[in-house]
């Protein structure tokens, strides 16, 4: 049977609310008032018998700490007067619900207090998840465009139609064996046995049992982070290559649980694997639409609406960039955004600071190319690119280094409508280009 204790911060209330009770520790009248709870159509009296579950010792374990059965743990704590959740100790785990046997783990996963409108993406991957049962999702795009909260998003909108939730980040770039054992004991109530096999890939096996016994959703956030620097684009650093063998088998293997995972970069596991008609499928997204931009522009206080589309356009929609030039223009303008937009520029500020993150990871031949395209009055085609570039590479390389830059979303492209002869053409998003600009300068020109 599964059991609860107290955390220490937990216990220490439990303590004080006892105490300020002024009732004794073994007074009776507890376990009668739990036992109500428990099963309420019976009666119970002091002296008892009382409810299964519910006893004198159970109850002395309570309030010292030692783990009992979640049952009586959460009367003990509605007796008290406390939530459950507020009192609860479970390793490694932040509980949000237990009941109907589902299991949600949100781990570290952040609070979202405001989610301004994807409709259209949560419709998408509710309908990879539900209806296609896709096993591997990647949401994808560059930093601040909200794919964290998206995935949270989901998460909250999807949980019950799977038996286990949990989250997990990425952020400290756990090592692969570490992150994987962490997993495999977060998933709960398992008929399989869950003792940790000798080998990373004996491991990555028991996961995907388990997952094909319980139907879990498993969100994983920022894999960015486990990427090399100073190369192309999804290539894992060194001693972090294991984490593409284990979503490779889950994209791979038959089970019946869901993997969410956000990134800057597509990685490469994930190239192989994907397809239209495949259970591994890329959710690439851009800005907010411009009626929840509008929404994000008008919650931060700013005046003057009919500008506020320019400023949209400007920042592409993204809505980090859009929260940071808003405090700006707080700041600066008093919310006016005609003032800041008659600057004539495109400010980065705060941002530089996400870029930095983004750009620490690019190969030099990336950055070369990224100036070059920053620099161009115009859009510009593949054979453009390769004349502004010195020493000369070959055009294999140039295609290498944009499909890689595209799949950190850092470069757009252009088509030109009702005509099937014209090039495709390459940009930047204008605080992309600034941002370049400012920092390669005085390298390449």
């Amino acid at each position: 049977m599964d059991t609860f204790k107290a955390s220490k911060l937990g216990l220490s209330k439990i303590q004080q609310a006892r105490k300020d009770s002024g009732r004794k520790r073994d007074d009776s009248e507890w376990l009668v008032a739990a036992s109500k709870i428990l099963c309420p159509d019976s009666d119970w009296a002091p002296g008892g018998p009382y409810a299964e579950g519910c006893s004198e010792s159970t109850w002395r374990r309570f309030l010292t700490g030692y783990s009992v059965a979640i049952p009586a743990f959460k009367a003990f704590c509605q007796v008290l007067g406390f939530d459950w959740r507020e009192i609860a100790d479970r390793p490694d785990a932040d509980l949000e619900d237990l009941s109907d046997g589902q299991y949600i783990d949100w781990d570290s996963c952040p609070e979202v207090t405001v989610f301004y409108d994807r409709t259209l993406e949560l419709t998408q991957m509710s309908e990879w998840i539900c209806e296609e049962n896709c096993r591997l999702i990647a949401i994808l795009g560059m930093g601040g465009i909200g794919k964290t909260t998206l995935a949270i998003q989901l998460a909250k909108q999807l949980k019950y139609r799977f038996e286990i939730v949990i989250w997990r980040s990425l952020q400290y770039a756990p090592p692969p064996d570490k992150f994987l054992s962490n997993l495999i004991k977060s998933i709960p109530n398992s008929l399989v046995e869950k003792q940790l096999l000798n080998t990373l890939e004996s491991n990555i096996v028991r996961l995907i049992e388990l997952c094909n016994y319980h139907r879990c959703l498993v969100i994983i956030d920022g894999l960015e982070s486990l990427f090399s620097k100073n190369d192309l684009a999804g290539k894992y650093r060194p001693g972090y290559e294991d984490y593409a063998k284990l979503f490779y088998q889950i994209g791979a293997s038959i089970h019946k649980s869901c993997f969410v995972i956000t990134s800057h970069e597509k990685p490469r596991e994930i190239v192989k694997l994907e397809g239209h008609k495949r259970p591994v499928r890329c959710l690439k997204i851009s800005g907010l639409q411009k009626r929840a931009a509008r929404q994000l522009l008008q919650e931060q206080g700013l005046v003057e609406e009919p500008e506020w589309e320019l400023l949209i356009q400007r920042y592409r929609g993204n809505p980090l960039a859009l929260k940071i030039v808003s405090d700006t223009i707080l700041e600066l303008f008093n919310g006016k955004s005609s003032e800041f937009l008659q600057q004539n520029t495109i400010f980065v500020g705060q941002l530089s600071e996400f870029l930095d993150m983004q750009f620490e990871r690019i190969s030099e031949l990336e950055k070369k190319l990224l100036y070059r395209i920053a620099t161009a009055e115009s859009p510009v085609t593949i054979s453009q690119m390769r004349e502004k570039i010195s020493p000369a590479v070959s055009h294999s390389q140039i295609l290498e280094v944009l499909e890689s830059l595209a799949r950190r979303s850092l470069i757009e492209k252009i088509t030109e409508k009702n005509s099937d002869s014209a090039p495709v053409m390459f940009t930047l998003q204008p605080v992309v280009m600034k941002y370049i600009v400012n920092q390669f300068k005085h390298i390449f020109q």
